[in-house]
């Protein structure tokens, strides 16, 4: 896991989704197509139409996506959908080290919202402060609310601006609910977040996670 090689990797996707396209500004962020490269990697090979619905985009957008990332050459399409090439898989291996699939969770205890996703980011404890750029990103990204929490040992910690932090009782259901789905380990940062729709709270989930990769 090199933290420098994934600052990298994520630097050409944020470059793929800065590039101009014929027509209207396009409807998709540098999220959306990182989502894309590891939904690709993930359940390869995929088409379009099953891209669309995952990321809530229209096949317009993602037809732009993959046109970007194939000229990238990081996605080859063949007749049953999308499928990464080397390079591709090299950038989809780095990313996936780092980041959990994402977990839907019962966390009503920290009042988020209906719905709420969980990721987990391997390493990623060192870069949280108090949580508020991963809950600024998850807002942006449609969400209601965040909480990130960072691994000590086999503690569940809340960094907090007034108290201090709050640690969570290891009997906690919340903790066993994240140790069943992500099995995080000492060191590592959860993000989990809450939206009125579930495909909000998966987007911004990736978001705030995207926070502590960089």
């Amino acid at each position: 896991m090199n933290s420098k090689l994934t600052s990298s990797l994520l630097r050409i996707l944020r470059a793929l989704s800065e590039q101009s396209s014929p027509g209207p500004s396009p409807a998709f962020s540098y999220i959306h197509i990182s989502r894309a490269l590891l939904l690709i990697g993930d359940e390869c090979p995929i088409g379009r139409i099953e891209l669309s619905k995952k990321l809530m985009l229209g096949e317009g957008a993602i037809r732009t996506i993959i046109r970007h990332l194939t000229r990238a050459r990081l996605v080859s399409v063949i007749r049953n959908g999308c499928t990464l090439t080397k390079r591709g898989e090299v950038l989809y291996d780095e990313l996936r080290s780092r980041l959990s699939k994402i977990a839907f969770i019962d966390a009503r205890q920290l009042s988020l919202d209906k719905f709420n996703a969980a990721m987990s980011i391997r390493g990623g404890a060192q870069r949280v402060r108090l949580g508020i750029e991963q809950r600024d990103a998850a807002v942006r990204a449609g969400a209601t609310g965040a909480c990130t929490l960072v691994i000590r040992g086999r503690h569940y910690v809340m960094p907090m601006s007034d108290t201090g932090e709050t640690k969570l009782k290891s009997d906690d259901a919340l903790v066993h609910d994240l140790e069943e789905t992500l099995h995080a380990r000492n060191r590592d940062a959860v993000t989990i977040v809450g939206a009125s729709e579930k495909s909000l709270a998966e987007h911004g989930a990736f978001a705030a996670a995207l926070t502590l990769l960089e």
